[in-house]
């Protein structure tokens, strides 16, 4: 008899265990916007455009397959979307709710940080010492920096360790004047080596715990201040169109794609935002049957679509959040949506 009990209550609890399990899970509540496709959604935040057939199928209300309507609610899940009746209350508990102005950051490797013009460069901090002889430091370790300000510097002031990658030049200058730049690039890319908090400021230098370690941290290597990545940013349409070139990805591929961070030649003295988003394309050239005389004008090439995620002096970085058929390399042109 104790047998058969104790295999009837094993039964129910597997029974019932899948209900326990998506009782823990937090979904995130998605208000739809105007212009939202069940494609894109599904893109957006369970990373698979493919999934909305199986959204739809489990939702006969909905007539199109590719509209839903501005006002519905959404109950996302990791793996699986569910469309919340209308009437039902969305105050679940744990639930994060998710405006229509707002997209869900999507975690990049390098963050949006991995880029530094020429000008940022001068006023970069430096690792000068350690405690003892080791080469290498890593978490925990007390370092000695060299300040460009140290007056300005102060114990809780927390900085990005980085070392300088390749330089980076302007493509459409590249291709006007050729390779003869060498003394012209518009800054690097950097390798982002960990981060560090000052614990005292002397005289001379500032003392500093390194607090996370990404990869060896060596004496000389660089320092800015660190700025953390928001979890989500507003989605913004642009006033006026701003246009620009894309100059290199966060790690220097040939060629681009979605959910990589690439670096544009518009910034905030021309009126970009964190938000802004962003159509990619490419000019359409005529093909070599067009009539040589008629001066075409095509329309563009369309690749994608991006979101700023930092904007400084002269340039932006951007995640790349949607792609066509087609590869994006360098030179290819960004421009601003706008309302």
């Amino acid at each position: 008899m104790t047998l058969k009990r104790t295999i009837l209550t094993v039964c129910l609890l597997l029974m019932i265990w899948p209900g326990i399990a998506c009782a823990k899970e937090e979904p995130i509540i998605y208000t739809v916007k105007q212009g939202d496709t069940l494609w894109d959604v599904s893109q957006r935040f369970i990373k698979d455009p493919y999934y909305w057939p199986n959204l739809w199928s489990h939702n006969p209300a909905i007539g199109n397959p590719h509209l839903i309507y501005p006002g519905q609610k959404l109950r996302i899940f990791d793996g699986r979307i569910e469309i919340i009746p209308v009437g039902e209350s969305t105050s679940e508990v744990g639930a994060a709710v998710i405006t229509p102005e707002e997209i869900l950051l999507i975690p990049t490797y390098g963050g949006a940080q991995s880029f530094i013009s020429n000008s940022e460069v001068d006023s970069l901090g430096t690792l000068v010492d350690t405690v003892d002889n080791r080469v290498m430091v890593t978490t925990d370790d007390t370092v000695f920096l060299e300040m460009k300000d140290l007056a300005a510097t102060k114990p809780g002031d927390v900085y990005e360790l980085i070392t300088l990658g390749p330089k980076i030049f302007h493509p459409a200058r590249e291709k006007k004047f050729g390779h003869q730049l060498s003394d012209q690039s518009i800054g690097f890319q950097t390798i982002q080596l960990g981060t560090l908090e000052i614990t005292e400021v002397t005289q001379t230098v500032a003392v500093a715990t390194i607090t996370n370690a990404l990869r060896e941290i060596l004496r000389g290597s660089k320092l800015r201040p660190y700025r953390p990545i928001p979890d989500h940013i507003p989605r913004l349409l642009a006033d006026v169109a701003l246009e620009g070139y894309i100059l290199t990805d966060d790690i220097g591929k040939l060629a681009m794609g979605q959910w990589e961070v690439v670096l544009i030649d518009i910034g905030s003295d021309n009126g970009l935002q964190v938000g802004h988003e962003l159509d990619i394309y490419r000019r359409r050239e005529a093909t070599e049957q067009a009539d040589k005389e008629k001066d075409l004008v095509l329309p563009d090439i369309d690749l994608g679509d991006a979101i700023v995620l930092e904007v400084r002096d002269g340039f932006a970085e951007a995640l790349i959040t949607r792609t066509t058929n087609l590869p994006i390399y360098r030179g290819d042109q960004v421009r601003t949506k706008v309302k």
